[in-house]
């Protein structure tokens, strides 16, 4: 094979050459563009091609006319498609050329010309599809992995962690519809994660037996405040205005007539609001109990002193705001520690959540003892019960709902509060 390489200034010029020196049967093995001296970019470039011929330098017009002709064709099509800095190798020249190629080119299809550029598409496809594989293996562990943690995270029986997850949901909603709030739905929910299986979970009626169970252990009651008869009982009903004091008192007092003793007294040191003390005058005159009224922390103890010798001394106390704090230190000097008085807190259920939970807060400064519920009549829902159970764990003494004297009261009681929470609305 003989190999010459030519020198232009240009891509066509130097085809030209090569097809006039070597003639249309050469071979185009490279092209490279050069740039001379030694300013770079600055500097003059030119074309450099290499070309060959398998047989002896031909003379010009030495071929058929046949060849010739295909030949310059294939020429040209190389003259119009190679632009600067494009390198020509076996692969480019079967992409222009269609016709049928010399023996020698054939023989050379195995093993093609390295250009100076090499054609790196091959390597590359490679990595790519190298690439491509190792992220659908990733993507298959990662979901096997993902599949397998969901099922060793199931925390109960063998079944999907997407049922248990339904069941609590199930749960939880059961616990919203009983107007018991978030956060206590969540801690019962996950209560019963840790303690049921899946198929008890999933049952209905298990679910609801778990769910009264669970939210009768979680109420604290004290259902006979009068249980010790050998001793007199002194207690003080406080709490914000217009929760009901003095009717729940008169309902103390007629349950106790009618259960314990006869032998009661009241006290009442509410004169700020109007028509209070006759208010309970009425009761008095009506169960046959005196009533003290009393203005200073001096007439209060004057008063404890002349009832020493009944049974129950009952005391009303003006309702206070939660957010007067001078006024529930004004009633801390009556209610002393050393006076041994009992001091229920009455709230109405009917008070919204965030000021039911100030006024608790509020009025610890005086000790409480226990805590009343009142209204629970004009409520559609009394899952509250339960929150302030959980919240501050002062046990309930007695609830209250509606307005009659002495029947619309109720002892404490562990199973009437659930059922009470857990009962169907009545429309």
């Amino acid at each position: 094979m003989q190999v010459r390489i030519f020198e232009s200034q240009d891509m066509a010029t130097g085809l030209q050459m090569v097809k006039d020196e070597l003639g249309p049967d050469a071979l185009i093995l490279s092209t490279k563009t050069i740039r001379s001296g030694k300013l770079g970019l600055l500097s003059k470039k030119y074309f450099e091609i290499t070309a060959a011929i398998d047989t002896s330098w031909p003379h010009k017009g030495g071929t058929s006319y046949n060849n010739t002709k295909r030949h310059e064709a294939d020429l040209e099509i190389a003259e119009t498609t190679l632009q600067d800095d494009t390198t020509l190798t076996y692969n480019s020249a079967l992409q222009l050329n269609h016709t049928e190629l010399p023996d020698t080119v054939s023989k050379a299809k195995t093993l093609p010309v390295q250009a100076s550029q090499p054609d790196e598409q091959p390597n590359l496809q490679s990595e790519v599809n190298e690439l491509k594989g190792m992220i659908k293996n990733l993507g298959q562990e990662m979901l096997r992995l993902n599949s397998s943690g969901q099922a060793s995270a199931s925390p109960v029986g063998s079944d999907s962690a997407l049922s248990d997850d339904s069941a609590l949901r199930s749960l939880q909603q059961r616990l919203f519809d009983y107007g018991i709030s978030p956060d206590t739905a969540r801690t019962i929910a996950s209560f019963a994660k840790e303690s049921l299986t899946l198929e008890e979970l999933s049952d209905p009626f298990k679910q609801q037996k778990y769910v009264s169970e669970t939210i009768s252990e979680l109420f604290h009651v004290n259902s006979d405040i009068f249980k010790e008869e050998k001793r007199q009982h002194r207690v003080a009903l406080v709490g914000p205005t217009g929760v009901g004091k003095t009717t729940t008192l008169a309902k103390i007092a007629a349950s106790f007539l009618s259960n314990h003793s006869p032998n009661i007294g009241f006290i009442t040191i509410d004169t700020y609001r109007i028509a209070a003390v006759e208010q309970l005058k009425v009761y008095g005159e009506i169960m046959n109990i005196p009533v003290e009224v009393v203005l200073s922390p001096e007439q209060f103890e004057n008063a404890l002193l002349k009832l020493r010798d009944k049974d129950l001394i009952l005391i009303d106390t003006a309702g206070r705001s939660p957010q007067d704090n001078l006024c529930i230190d004004e009633l801390a000097s009556f209610l002393r520690p050393d006076l041994s008085i009992e001091k229920h807190l009455v709230l109405s259920a009917t008070t919204r959540d965030n000021e039911l939970f100030d006024a608790m807060q509020r009025f610890s400064v005086l000790g409480i003892d226990n805590t009343i519920i009142t209204k629970i009549d004009e409520c559609t829902s009394l899952g509250l019960l339960l929150d302030i159970q959980i919240r501050e764990k002062i046990p309930f003494s007695f609830i209250t709902n509606g307005q009659r004297v002495p029947e619309d009261i109720i002892h404490a009681d562990k199973e009437i509060l659930t059922q009470l929470i857990m009962s169907p609305v009545k429309d």
